[in-house]
């Protein structure tokens, strides 16, 4: 090995021994920058998780708060029926308080009055004073059944009004429980909704912080794969200049060897002593054998 080819694989080890620990630091900054990778776009598939949620929740939130709106509707009209229906009976009640009642026993013995003097009129002979007499007291009882007849009815239409009502207490309480339970819902959902989003802005962060690492490892990388590349160009470049080296060195050593073959078999020959093939073999290719 010649000075300059010794010299040269000197500096081959220096750089190799340089190259070692950059590609193994390189090989770890690859290493740390696949794994931010990874970890960025989970963290962003979480992202697009939770606000896919989001968006479901917001979509479930708004049907049962369009519910509540039309049980709101039907409890409302509920309400105004309630309150119609009652205006009446107090209003019928009042009618009816205006109203002089007499007993059942009363009124049945008015109508057995009624049915006799109308029966008297039909069958007896009366002076023009005294049927005028009996044709006003019926007018008279008869005013007096009337308004007890009115009373009755309205009796009848306030027990029917009350039976509504009673009715209507109950649908109007049914309407009430569920737009609660339904409110409740809603009130949860949004609690879990705003949940959902409490958590977007750190995963967000998360995630601009884990790509930066994975930008400056990138970086990095980057830096240290040209100083690889530069490293590995001058190790090529000295192996390829101490192989010239050797290779001269060869081709040297081989024209010496040729050389003293050439001087020792024409010393043979000129002596008539017997060549080798090899001998003759480098006479020859020079012509210098005797024809």
């Amino acid at each position: 090995m010649t000075k300059d080819s010794k010299v040269a694989m000197e500096m081959v080890n220096k750089l190799d021994s340089e190259l070692v620990p950059l590609k193994e630091q390189r090989s770890k900054l690859e290493s740390e920058a696949e794994l931010c990778v990874k970890r960025r776009d989970h963290i962003r598939r979480q992202i697009e998780q939770l606000r896919a949620e989001i968006v479901g929740l917001k979509n479930n939130r708004d049907e049962i708060n369009q519910k509540v709106k039309d049980l709101k509707v039907v409890r409302d009209q509920l309400v105004s029926d309630r309150k119609e229906k009652l205006s009446k009976v107090i209003e019928f009640k009042q009618k009816v308080a205006s109203i002089k009642q007499d007993h059942p026993r009363i009124i049945r013995a008015v109508e057995r009055e009624i049915e006799n003097l109308e029966w008297k009129i039909q069958t007896a002979s009366l002076a023009m004073p005294e049927e005028k007499r009996i044709v006003e007291r019926i007018a008279e009882l008869e005013k007096r059944l009337t308004s007890h007849k009115q009373a009755q009815a309205m009796w009848s239409e306030i027990k029917t009004l009350q039976h509504q009502l009673r009715n209507l207490r109950t649908e109007e309480k049914e309407y009430h429980n569920q737009i609660a339970q339904l409110a409740e819902q809603s009130r949860e959902v949004h609690q879990m909704l705003i949940e959902r989003g409490k958590n977007i802005p750190g995963l967000k962060t998360e995630a601009n912080e884990t790509h930066q690492k994975y930008v400056e490892a990138s970086k990095q990388v980057q830096k240290l794969n040209q100083q690889c590349e530069l490293l590995a160009s001058q190790i090529r470049v000295l192996r390829s200049r101490s192989k010239s080296e050797e290779q001269k060195k060869k081709v040297k050593r081989e024209t010496e060897l040729m050389q003293e073959l050439e001087k020792k078999a024409l010393g043979k020959m000129k002596r008539g002593e017997k060549l080798t093939w090899d001998e003759f073999k480098v006479l020859a290719e020079k012509g210098l054998t005797r024809s």
